[in-house]
């Protein structure tokens, strides 16, 4: 195959492609452009492999990031010069944060063109500068250079993606003409003759290490893990199946009560361990039971939604606080930590397996447990005496009904908020995430499109107006998807996150530059793209309409209107009702 490329152009895209399927990596998401055409050109005549086509480079990337983000494994994304580089820019961030192993392949001019005011030519040397785990920038295929140098980049692109840290790298591409598959003669049987050895794998086989807990410090930390009492373990967004699975064999192990976040793998459906599904509840009020006397925090997997968490966590300088990750990253806002172990999940497990002593004040524990059952009963009273559609009850009756091992993906702002303090616990075993890296709106529609074609699972995707509206052309990638994709999307005509913020006390100038009406409604725009439409109007036309979508094989959009300032005082109304329950004065 490679010796049948027309040009030397297309033989190293080829070698790129061939060495990207085999180092494992077999999804390519293309967006189309011309001076990316031989990488384009390779994907469609490579194999075995998966590619995915879309025209907006953004959602292109997000979408891509939201594959890998399912998979675990490197997922290339393809792109041409200039702006088409810098539409990827948010996904790059969010994959960096995240510690996605996303691969940027960028199309490039030659040196020649570049500061020159040549078309579509820009700097993009080193385009997303500390974003990325690695960058390289090719030279333009020239016979004078190995074609060992292609594949030892790839490899290395690879690596650094995989690698803890994983994430982003970005591998740039300078291609001079001719950019179609013009046959310009040359000797690729001679050129390749270095590669004589190359067969059935990589031409460098990396076999990374795992990083673990010093020696020394072991009796220490089995010490101090066996001498508490007042322990709590909190489990942070976590991505993949086996860190769930290890998570909960560790919550297990330290039997210490757990603060799991909604896109934990712990905090929805069924639960085997002595978890506290309502602790941003807990961690607000005040009763005698509270978490002032806890003396260890563990904390594992990462970032948490809930900002109770965060300012209990900075009220309590002198707790022993220990963060379980296996990157270096200094991922410490309250600047609380006393203790890192950079190791996985597993092996620290392990480590506490191995703890004698291990145990937990009983009462204690009970206590907080038995009061995160009040709040999860008094949420259920509270809204079947208000039964009127609220995005606290589409929160709470999605997390209830969303099929057997689906996937909910959850948009920021106030859907993941609302998931993290009222979703359900006796809902099925699902897998919940979002994109919590850098927490922003853009590209969460194609996110979650991409995450249903790497897990190949049936998806919901509640998501707020202003994230739809953000990333309206991905709706083409939920039209194309080959499984069932159910988007709910919660429009309250703006912003509603900011209704909560201190800046809502100040209105003179709020509704214009902070709740952004828009006035849109997604009726004519989802049959656009192909999706079924549903309008819900009340809390059973709602559970209805998800059921029926739950239950087809379809994509659809189901829309809840709702408005902004009736959201704030219900979720006040509900705080003071969970108050009350707990017997705690206001």
């Amino acid at each position: 195959m490679l010796n049948d490329a027309p040009n030397l152009n297309y033989l190293w895209a080829s070698l790129m492609v061939e060495e990207f399927i085999r180092s494992g990596v077999d999804t390519f998401v293309v967006s189309p452009g011309s001076r990316s055409s031989p990488l384009a050109m390779a994907v469609a005549t490579g194999g075995p492999l998966r590619s995915f086509v879309h025209f907006d480079e953004r959602g292109a990337a997000y979408y891509a990031l939201g594959h890998a983000k399912s998979t675990g494994r490197p997922v290339v994304f393809i792109c041409t010069s200039g702006t088409a580089l810098a539409n990827a820019m948010p996904a790059v961030v969010e994959a960096s944060q995240a510690q996605v192993p996303l691969i940027v392949v960028s199309a490039d001019r030659p040196p020649e063109l570049i500061d020159t005011g040549a078309n579509q030519a820009i700097d993009q040397v080193k385009f997303f500068g500390d974003q990325v785990r690695w960058y390289h920038s090719l030279p333009c295929p020239d016979m004078q250079v190995p074609p060992a140098v292609v594949l030892t980049a790839v490899d290395q692109a690879v690596h650094r993606a995989m690698a803890a840290p994983a994430g982003p790298v970005h591998l740039n591409c300078p291609y001079r003409e001719p950019l179609a598959p013009a046959a310009v003669p040359f000797d690729a049987q001679t050129y390749t003759r270095p590669l004589a050895s190359w067969f059935d794998g990589p031409y460098t086989a990396w076999s990374p290490g795992e990083t673990s807990v010093a020696d020394k410090d072991v009796p220490g930390l089995v010490s101090l893990l066996g001498q508490t009492r007042h322990g709590l373990l909190i489990v942070g967004q976590l991505t993949s199946r086996a860190d769930v699975l290890a998570a909960r064999a560790l919550a297990k192990a330290l039997h210490w009560p757990v603060l799991p976040d909604v896109a934990s793998g712990l905090r929805l459906g069924p639960q085997e361990f002595p978890g506290l599904a309502y602790f941003p509840q807990l961690l607000r009020s005040r009763h005698e039971y509270d978490f002032s006397t806890a003396q260890v925090l563990v904390h594992v997997g990462g970032a948490v939604t809930s900002k109770a968490l965060l300012q209990f966590i900075e009220a309590t300088p002198s707790r022993n606080y220990v963060r379980v990750s296996p990157h270096p990253f200094r991922h410490d806002p309250a600047h609380r930590i006393s203790h890192r172990l950079m190791m996985g999940i597993a092996a620290f497990a392990r480590l506490v397996e191995s703890a004698p002593g291990l145990g937990v004040d009983e009462d204690w524990a009970a206590s907080l447990a038995e009061s995160s059952r009040k709040i999860d009963a008094c949420i259920d009273g509270f809204l079947d005496r208000t039964p009127a559609l609220s995005e606290v009850s589409v929160a709470r009756d999605v997390t209830r009904l969303a099929p057997e091992g689906s996937v909910l993906f959850l948009g920021n702002s106030m859907p993941i908020r609302d998931a993290d303090m009222f979703g359900a616990t006796d809902g099925n075993d699902i897998i919940a995430t979002a994109n919590r890296g850098a927490s922003g709106i853009d590209g969460t529609l194609a996110t979650a499109a991409g995450f249903a074609a790497g897990l190949r699972r049936r998806t919901t995707a509640l998501l707020g107006d202003l994230s739809v509206l953000h990333d309206l052309n991905s709706l083409a990638l939920v039209d194309s998807l080959n499984v069932p994709f159910t988007l709910v999307t919660v429009n309250n005509d703006g912003g509603g996150i900011f209704s909560f913020l201190p800046i809502a006390d100040h209105p003179k100038h709020f509704e214009r530059f902070f709740g952004t009406p828009h006035g849109m409604n997604f009726e004519r725009i989802a049959p656009a793209f192909g999706l079924e439409y549903v309008h819900a109007d009340s809390r059973d036309g709602f559970k209805e309409a998800y059921a029926r979508a739950s239950a087809e094989n379809g994509h659809c959009l189901i829309e809840v209107n709702t408005r902004r300032d009736d959201n704030e005082r219900l979720h006040r109304a509900i705080d003071k009702e969970i108050l009350a329950a707990l017997a705690v004065e206001t």
